[in-house]
């Protein structure tokens, strides 16, 4: 059996966590691994039964947890951390989904004892781009800004707990020093497994992935696309044979 898997969500029972639980039910999960969704109970408790009852619904482990200060729900992936089981760790939003497959596609990275670092589609407002989006990591570059806490996949060993300090940067600081702690370098992984805050498409979360236009190179969603080749604006103006013809 290949390597197995912790996800975790750190979440506050947003509305959005149904979006992000269905994304990883779609995935291509093994039998030992594990799905831990952690609850932020420090503001209030009143909303455990509702999680609870859902995140058992999809058969995932539901684990509340008051860290004392709510922080991007950090002191929730921390616990996770603690409780995990798997080979390898990884964490997701509870406002973001992993497209059609991710799981599978980065399952065939894992076992050398490095962390993978893969893409993330990300809104454009984290960087003031608004109505915008943009690809992290955009080059192999291990610094501030060019990743996302949910780009990496770490061997449990390597783990290391992420700052109590409430600053942005911490997620860049957690990914630095687990791979640090490796003692090898990162296996830059250049797909997009994870969409933060999906658009939504005729009522559903998009997930089926993230691509570049054949034709003008723009990156979008698959749903989008032309036969998840071309985008909308290019549609008229290529001829799709053409573009099956070298997909």
């Amino acid at each position: 059996m290949m390597p197995s898997l912790t996800i975790c969500v750190p979440t506050m029972g947003r509305e959005t966590l149904v979006d992000t639980l269905e994304s990883i039910k779609r995935q291509a999960l093994q039998p030992n691994d594990q799905v831990l969704i952690v609850l932020d109970t420090f503001v209030s408790q009143t909303h455990i039964p509702r999680v609870q009852a859902l995140v058992e619904s999809y058969g995932f482990t539901f684990v509340a947890h008051n860290g004392g200060y709510a922080f991007q729900g950090n002191p929730q992936f921390n616990r996770a951390m603690e409780l995990a089981t798997g080979d390898y760790f990884c964490g997701l939003g509870d406002d973001d989904v992993y497209v059609d497959g991710a799981i599978a596609r980065l399952r065939k990275k894992l076992g050398s004892g490095r962390a993978v670092l893969f893409q993330f589609y990300s809104p454009g407002f984290m960087s003031g781009l608004f109505g915008m989006r943009y690809l992290l990591w955009a080059d192999r570059d291990l610094r501030v800004a060019n990743l996302s806490g949910c780009c990496m996949a770490a061997p449990r060993e390597s783990l290391v707990p992420v700052s109590a300090e409430r600053r942005c940067e911490v997620d860049y600081e957690w990914i630095r020093d687990t791979v640090a702690k490796t003692g090898q370098k990162p296996v830059w992984m250049k797909d997009c497994l994870v969409i933060a805050q999906p658009d939504i498409r005729n009522g559903e979360a998009v997930h089926r992935g993230v691509g570049l236009c054949r034709g003008c190179g723009a990156v979008g969603f698959l749903e989008d696309m032309d036969a998840g080749l071309v985008c909308a604006e290019c549609a008229p103006y290529v001829r799709r044979e053409l573009l099956e013809a070298t997909a």
